[in-house]
C-alpha cells in the first residue's frame, strides 16, 4: 500500500515536471542532435522503473490476509461492548417494577444485578407467577429466554448468575407483562 502511494505521488510528480520541462524540451530539441537526442531517451527510461514497482502489487496483497486477524478481533470488541451497552439499556429488575402490557410475539427483559430472590408475576393474571434466584456461583449465562403461553410462565423457578438480563416473549393472543413483587 505505501509502495503504491509512494508510486503515484513519483509518478504525479514527474508528469508536472514534465509538463514544466516541456518548452524547454521543445527549445532543446531543437538544437540537439541525433546523438543527443538519444541519450534524453536514455535518461528518460529510468522514469518507467516506478512503473515496475506498480507490478509488484501482488506481494502487498499476500500480504492483507496477515492484516485480516487484526480486523476480526477489532469486531469482536464491538460485540462485547454491544452486550454491555444492552445491560446498561435494560431496565434493572426490582420491587414495584413492571414492564408495559405485551401481545403475541412483543418481549421485555430486566436485568437481575443484585443477589436474592425476586417473585415475578403478572398484574393482570395475578395467577401466573415465577421466581428468579440470583446467586453468586450460578452458571453465568448473559441472555436467558422465557416464553409466556397459556396464562403461564415457561419457568417456575429459574436461577441465575448477577448481571444476567432475562427476556420475556409473550405467545398468548391475549396481553400479559411481568411484573416484580
Amino acid at each position: 500500500m505505501i509502495n503504491k502511494k509512494f508510486t503515484l505521488l513519483l509518478a504525479a510528480g514527474m508528469l508536472s515536471l514534465a509538463a514544466c520541462g516541456q518548452d524547454d524540451a521543445a527549445n532543446e530539441e531543437e538544437t540537439q542532435t541525433p546523438a543527443q537526442e538519444e541519450s534524453t531517451e536514455m535518461e528518460e527510461m529510468p522514469e518507467e522503473e516506478p512503473m515496475e514497482d506498480m507490478e509488484e502489487e501482488p506481494e502487498t496483497e499476500e500480504e492483507a490476509p496477515e492484516e485480516e486477524p487484526a480486523e476480526e478481533a477489532a469486531e469482536e470488541e464491538p460485540a462485547e461492548d454491544a452486550e454491555s451497552d444492552e445491560q446498561a439499556n435494560t431496565p434493572e429488575a426490582m420491587s414495584g417494577e413492571a414492564s408495559d402490557l405485551l401481545s403475541n410475539g412483543e418481549m421485555t427483559s430486566f436485568v437481575f444485578n443484585e443477589a436474592g430472590e425476586y417473585a415475578v408475576y403478572c398484574e393482570p393474571h395475578p395467577v401466573m407467577q415465577m421466581t428468579v434466584i440470583v446467586e453468586e456461583g450460578a452458571e453465568a449465562m448473559d441472555k436467558v429466554s422465557v416464553d409466556i403461553a397459556d396464562y403461564e410462565f415457561g419457568e417456575d423457578t429459574i436461577t441465575v448468575a448477577p448481571g444476567t438480563i432475562i427476556e420475556w416473549t409473550n405467545q398468548d393472543q391475549v396481553q400479559h407483562n411481568v411484573a416484580f413483587e
